[in-house]
């Protein structure tokens, strides 16, 4: 079990385990509504994921992934994240993520407001603006 000063952390996506019972000192997600920081002591949770930067701390080093989708469940000082997609931030490419952002944000230019391929390419943009952020290891 963690210490008072530390939760316990696992993270599973559909393709393999990340951590498991780790402990760590703060966890970041992205929830639907916006970001949100979980000290040891939160209340029990269950909430679903959007997509964004993603982080724990363990002591005080960083891990960072960029995230999409998903469920988390704080219980009992216990942390489970139930990720769709994640990817850590050691396996992004900064500048292939840029690149990324820089062709969305050309084809958002092209596209009519309020129709669905202009609908679809905000969403794009917002993936490829977190994929940067995690990549360049930004939590805010």
């Amino acid at each position: 079990m963690a210490a008072n000063n530390q939760m316990q952390l696992s993270v599973v996506t559909p393709e393999k385990s990340i951590v498991t019972n780790i402990d760590v000192a703060s966890v970041v997600l992205p929830g639907e509504l916006g970001q949100m920081t979980l000290l040891p002591g939160h209340i029990n949770l269950l909430t679903t994921l959007g997509h964004g930067v993603f982080g724990y701390r363990v002591k005080d080093e960083w891990q960072i992934a960029f995230l999409a989708g998903g469920f988390a469940q704080v219980f009992n000082g216990s942390v489970t994240v139930l990720a769709e997609t994640m990817e850590m931030e050691k396996d992004l490419d900064l500048a292939k993520a840029e690149a990324n952002l820089k062709e969305i944000i050309t084809k958002l230019a092209q596209l009519k407001a309020g129709s669905s391929e202009y609908t679809s390419a905000l969403e794009e943009k917002g993936f490829a603006e977190s994929r940067v952020k995690a990549a360049q290891k930004k939590i805010h």
